[in-house]
């Protein structure tokens, strides 16, 4: 009895190993569907326009050092002196004194086969002031000449510009002026769009000159802003219940609400808590400003939930051969190592099912789908095996019993631990109450051959 119990010990453990096989193969495939979605993310904002990134306006007064190099020629009585007039051109740049964005997003649903994307428009009103100082600060000349201005203009850094559906011209200081194609700003591989100024009257004093423009622009899961102000308040608000709040500043928790109805956050960042300031002039990348934002969030992730669950697999496979093999001790039964392996691929294909069906139907729905099928196989499968229609149902609610535990894992990832500790807990507290009173060394006790002999 002893050696049998130990072979079938070892058989039983071989074939956990197998189903690794099959497990593995499943979780391969919600792998691949997971990249086939990032793909069609991918190939719809090449198509559309992508992640949104806002940046701006950011006053931009380009400037020209002019001078008169002298330079002695010849030697002796040919010696002369000549003049060469020389040019250097620089660029000046400001940031709002005050800049303010408000911004409401819509959402929308983009399609493609069996994949679906986030994504949204938002109608954004921007607006502040600019406080320029005498001459523009009186940039000190490079070398000794005379400073020359050229015309000033506002520059806005949009990531994806085919996002942008509809623009207002620029509110100026109560004039209007138009935008034109292009951020004319020194970053590398940024895409946006600049207005023209007329000169600034700021030659007798300091001047302030209030702006406002309006922007309507369409993106893809993602909008992100850079505070460019040295007070920058940004406003958000959309229908989307789902919001997970990045970046190098999180939104004022006195300001966010999230409800069914959608979410609220406003956000305040003063110039001396980020780096735009210090970095304008020598960054060339918009991603090396500090920067914060919003993504839309889909809780109901197929692919996640799909892979979060096959984590579980190995372990349902193990208690549901823990629980056959208890009941083949306890009942003093006969159960075939293939028999423990059909159970196993009834398990496996639980996931399988789970992933096909979440494609098509609501993840919750394909859960109580994908569960009630397997429970009611392996239920039905162990009335015959266990010879009692009473233990199949018996494994069967234990069987229901660990999906629906699973199930919490899944909605629950905060609490994931605990309620898996739980449940491992109450699992090893109704193994031991099942076989409290089953002694052990009788059940591997080798039989007496003098005592057979006797009988």
């Amino acid at each position: 009895m002893q050696k049998h119990l130990w072979i079938k010990t070892g058989l039983i453990t071989g074939l956990i190993f197998l189903l690794l096989i099959p497990l593995g193969m499943i979780d391969g495939l919600i792998r691949e569907r997971s990249y086939r979605q990032q793909a069609v993310a991918a190939d719809i904002a090449a198509s559309s326009a992508g992640t949104q990134h806002l940046f701006g306006p950011v006053l931009v007064v380009p400037y020209t050092e002019r001078w008169t190099d002298v330079v002695e020629t010849g030697s002796g009585p040919d010696k002369k002196k000549e003049s060469f007039d020389r040019s250097e051109s620089q660029v000046l740049y400001f940031l709002p004194e005050q800049l303010t964005v408000d911004a409401n997003l819509t959402t929308e649903t983009k399609r493609r086969g069996l994949f679906k994307v986030r994504s949204y428009v938002a109608d954004t009103r921007v607006q502040g002031s600019f406080r320029l100082p005498h001459n523009y600060g009186s940039p000190p000349p490079q070398h000794k000449g005379r400073i020359e201005f050229g015309l000033p203009y506002a520059a806005v850094v949009i990531a994806d510009m085919r996002g942008v559906l509809e623009t207002s011209s620029l509110a100026w200081n109560g004039q209007e002026q138009g935008f034109e194609q292009g951020a004319a700003l020194p970053l590398d591989n940024v895409s946006g769009m600049h207005a023209d100024l007329a000169p600034q009257p700021v030659a007798d004093g300091p001047a302030t000159l209030p702006f406002a423009f309006s922007l309507k622009l369409r993106g893809l899961e993602t909008l992100e802003f850079v505070p460019a102000g040295k007070q920058t308040r940004v406003s958000l608000s959309s229908g989307w219940p789902h919001p997970s709040y990045f970046g190098r500043f999180l939104p004022d928790p006195a300001t966010q609400e999230t409800g069914p109805h959608g979410f609220h956050a406003d956000w305040s960042v003063p110039s001396l808590a980020s780096n735009v300031a210090a970095s304008l002039g020598g960054c060339r990348e918009v991603r090396c400003f500090d920067s914060f934002g919003v993504r839309l969030v889909d809780p109901i992730n197929v692919y996640s939930l799909s892979d979060r669950a096959s984590k579980y697999a190995f372990l349902f496979v193990c208690l549901g051969f823990a629980a056959i093999f208890l009941f083949e001790v306890l009942k003093r039964l006969s159960v075939h190592p293939a028999q423990y392996a059909l159970v196993g691929l009834a398990l496996a294909m639980f996931f399988l099912l789970l992933l096909s069906l979440s494609e098509h139907i609501e993840f919750a729905l394909a859960y109580a789908i994908a569960s009630a099928a397997c429970v009611g196989l392996i239920g039905f499968y162990l009335s015959a095996v266990l010879a009692s229609p009473r233990r199949g149902l018996t494994a069967g609610a234990l069987l229901a019993g660990l999906f629906g535990a699973l199930y919490g894992l899944l909605q629950s990832e905060d609490n994931a631990l605990v309620l898996g500790s739980l449940l491992l807990f109450a699992l090893l507290t109704l193994t031991m109450a099942a076989t409290r009173r089953l002694d052990w060394y009788r059940l591997t006790a080798t039989p007496d051959p003098a005592s057979k002999a006797t009988a």
